[in-house]
């Protein structure tokens, strides 16, 4: 237990020095993790960027490298701040098991992969690969390896990730950006022209004086974002009525 504490300590240290780092996000992305670890993020990667609305067309027209860097640097630190912020421990490691303290790191690869797979581009589109890696003290090899295995994984369990999106979703706790428990998803609202979830069904906690167990409301995906370290749903606003 002890072991895990420190490692899980460890993992936290350099995630904050990472972050700090001129070359963010490129380090959390040519990072050494486990293949293991990779599978079992990839499947979250590609469920955050179809609730982003995260593909093609949805960037500026043309796509400039500029634009995709800001766009991966800017998930990249929300996703490791909900990380480092994130007190919620117990449902992290129920949620992620061993693969818990290889978060930050291997759902970053994850993450920045499955961005530039559904925007059409590949990192050394957007990177220097060659340079980074060669400052990071990193094999380049090694990294277009990696790169080729997570891309491989996206093709092939992208169908499959999002039908286990809405089963993964249902019921999930839904709270303010300032911590408060609103209620649970209660159902999923799709876009007919789209097919894609629309918004969602909330299951509010009893109000007194109302005699009912339940108070529906609805809210648009725009205004929330999914927490893959507590797989909460958060609001971007600090209030909800």
């Amino acid at each position: 237990m002890r072991a895990e504490q420190e490692k899980e300590k460890e993992g936290r240290e350099k995630a904050v020095a990472y972050l700090r780092s001129r070359l963010f996000p490129w380090n959390f992305v040519f990072e050494p993790v486990e293949e293991d670890a990779i599978k079992h993020f990839i499947t979250y990667a590609i469920q955050i960027c179809e609730e982003k609305g995260i593909e093609k067309g949805t960037m500026p027209v043309p796509v400039t490298e500029d634009d995709v860097k800001e766009l991966i640097a800017k998930e990249v630190k929300e996703a490791v701040n909900e990380y480092l912020f994130d007190v919620d421990d117990g449902d992290m490691a129920k949620t992620h098991g061993k693969f818990a303290v290889s978060y930050p790191f291997a759902f970053a690869q994850c993450l920045v992969h499955t961005i530039l797979y559904r925007l059409g581009l590949e990192l050394e589109d957007v990177v220097d690969v060659k340079a980074i890696g060669n400052l990071l003290g990193q094999d380049i090899e090694e990294i277009r390896r990696s790169e080729s295995f997570i891309r491989n994984l996206i093709s092939k369990r992208g169908k499959r990730a999002m039908k286990m999106f809405g089963k993964s979703i249902l019921d999930r706790k839904i709270i303010t950006a300032g911590g408060e428990y609103i209620g649970n998803v209660g159902n999923i609202v799709f876009d007919i022209e789209t097919g894609k979830v629309g918004g969602l069904i909330v299951n509010q906690q009893k109000q007194k004086g109302t005699g009912r167990d339940l108070e529906k409301g609805r809210i648009s995906m725009y205004d929330v974002r999914l927490n893959v370290y507590s797989k909460n749903v958060v609001l971007k606003y600090s209030s909800y009525k």
